[in-house]
């Protein structure tokens, strides 16, 4: 891929992705105001990315920006879900989608973590606020955790049942995409994960996938 052919599809996909993140429940609004900072971030990294240029896609300027938007670990995941959707739509094969698979968990490394329980807001009156309603004013969004591979909202071994269901609605059944998508996974946890063995690893990344009858 040439130069100006990877800047072209960096503005698609960013351009697209943060269409998407707008209209997620769980990400909207999170980058009022910094839209045109999150868009040069998204798409610098991208072009990196997309030509292979392993040594400059270290995906710190987006995750030191997302921090100073304090978002949320959950929120950035978001982004990456959306962004690895966009890249798969477009089709750019499963090395792009491992370069920026890569690129968004160097990012995700830059994010505080949250803070421990204690330090969580009170409110004026003293008491500490009850999360409860915070917790499920937005269904969790079941999302990988690197390096651990854990769900962000069950905590199950990912992709948990919740996330199979969705990922078959996602992409319409038993997909070529959504195969590629899956191995990619595969690959980036296989490589957090050496203990995992070639066999567990297929049957939790792929096993669980619906035959397709043809």
């Amino acid at each position: 891929m040439d130069v100006t052919e990877a800047r072209r599809l960096a503005w698609m996909v960013a351009a697209e992705t943060m269409r998407r993140l707008d209209g997620d429940s769980g990400g909207g609004g999170r980058f009022d105001g910094h839209e045109a900072a999150l868009g040069v971030a998204l798409r610098e990294t991208l072009h990196e990315a997309l030509l292979g240029q392993w040594s400059r896609v270290d995906g710190r300027p987006l995750g030191e920006l997302c921090g100073r938007l304090e978002w949320t670990i959950d929120e950035f995941d978001a982004l990456g879900h959306h962004l690895l959707t966009v890249v798969l739509t477009h089709r750019l094969g499963p090395e792009a989608l491992v370069r920026v698979g890569a690129m968004l968990t160097r990012a995700r490394r830059c994010l505080a973590q949250p803070p421990p329980p204690e330090a969580r807001p009170t409110r004026r009156n003293g008491y500490v606020r009850n999360d409860a309603s915070h917790r499920y004013a937005v269904p969790p969004a079941h999302l990988p955790l690197p390096p651990n591979w854990r769900c962000s909202g069950c905590a199950a071994e990912w992709p948990c049942p919740t996330k199979q269901s969705q990922l078959l609605v996602e992409f319409g059944g038993t997909t070529a995409g959504l195969a590629v998508y899956l191995g990619t996974c595969l690959v980036a946890a296989a490589q957090d994960l050496p203990a995992m063995t070639v066999p567990q690893a297929r049957a939790r990344f792929l096993g669980w996938l619906p035959r397709r009858r043809y």
